[in-house]
């Protein structure tokens, strides 16, 4: 089982998210799923939220949930767009700026211990490597949706 391409892609997975998730809670006061969102935004703010629940793989729902719990924190703002009240836009607050420059940090940190010894060919080979290993797994998610 070890020695299989999916326990090794699934414990990376793991054991990454645990390196990044202990580091976050010992150094902000950010909840489950508000990391990803602050990633999300500080590359394409200001965004809807339909955009954000896609872009983070998250449902509509549970995006609504985190962004109401953001924006008490003053973290985000969310404001209606002029032209079709019904469409929200969502930016960050100079404290959420803040807290996203704290979560990329953490983010490049343990990107470099995660690739400690490699050289920078190897880096980018892996990188290549799973982006194709990714590419060929949502393939298989648009042949099931359509079956």
């Amino acid at each position: 089982m070890e020695s299989s391409l999916h326990y090794k892609l699934r414990s990376t997975h793991i054991q990454c998210h645990k390196a990044i998730t202990r580091q976050i809670l010992e150094s902000t006061d950010l909840f489950p799923g508000e990391p990803k969102i602050l990633e999300y935004l500080a590359e394409h703010e200001p965004c809807r939220q339909k955009d954000i629940a896609s872009g983070c793989d998250l449902d509509k729902a549970s995006v609504t949930g985190i962004l109401t719990r953001m924006e008490k924190r003053g973290f985000i703002t969310r404001s209606r767009s002029e032209e079709n009240r019904r469409c929200v836009f969502v930016s960050m607050t100079e404290l959420g700026h803040q807290k996203q420059d704290l979560v990329e940090e953490i983010f490049r940190e343990v990107d470099r211990r995660a690739v400690d010894g490699l050289s920078a060919s190897q880096i980018f080979q892996l990188s290549d490597l799973l982006d194709q290993v990714r590419e060929n797994l949502s393939s298989l998610e648009v042949r099931d949706e359509k079956n």
